[in-house]
């Protein structure tokens, strides 16, 4: 799992770092103010050149652009709506906890960090994403599924308005079947597949 741990104090972002560390996580990368994080998540092209982030744990008060406002442009772009942003926050800033969730942070850790504290919360929010993505990707089978069927049904009364029918045998006639328009439709499917049978004119030649 990658983390991407972003504070202005040096300490504090390697307090972090050796907590995870020790936690089990190996994969950690760091920045030292908002400019760093959109620079490292390539915001200027919606993340199209971002390395790989599965979360971001952001202090909440950072020089010229703060945790909150860095949260808010993350979550603005598509490519980092199911990334979970923890806020790193002192005791003293619980007017910015309320601005962090509407700005779309999933949780926040009180400073002093404390380990216990820190996993169990990565590990809630990890699974919290996990879960996300596994519905999204459901989600996206079924919308593939329910465009296919739409697509097989409408080839279907496709084929059907080809077809002549006796309303009273319910007989097919194949002298009323229109050629050209058969020939469309099979040009039109080319997946379709029917039962070979060389017509007069093949089977002469």
């Amino acid at each position: 799992m990658a983390i991407l741990i972003v504070d202005d104090s040096p300490d504090a972002r390697l307090l972090l770092h050796q907590l995870l560390k020790s936690g089990g996580y190996r994969d950690l990368h760091s920045a030292a103010s908002a400019s760093d994080v959109f620079t490292y998540l390539d915001l200027d092209h919606d993340g199209a050149g971002a390395a790989t982030v599965d979360l971001i744990l952001m202090d909440i008060k950072m020089p010229k652009i703060d945790g909150v406002e860095a949260c808010r442009r993350i979550k603005s772009v598509e490519a980092f709506e199911t990334i979970p942003v923890i806020m790193v926050t002192a005791r003293d800033q619980k007017d910015y906890l309320q601005a962090a969730f509407d700005a779309g942070a999933s949780d926040f850790i009180r400073k002093p960090v404390e380990q216990l504290e820190l996993l169990a919360r990565l590990t809630s929010a990890l699974r919290l994403k996990q879960e996300t993505q596994t519905r999204k990707n459901w989600e996206q089978e079924l919308t593939k599924t329910i465009a296919e069927l739409d697509q097989t049904v409408h080839a279907m009364k496709t084929l059907q308005q080809l077809l002549p029918v006796c309303p009273s045998c319910k007989c097919v006639s194949p002298d009323e079947i229109s050629n050209q328009a058969l020939k469309a439709y099979i040009d039109s499917h080319p997946q379709a597949t029917f039962r070979d049978r060389l017509c007069m004119h093949c089977t002469k030649q």
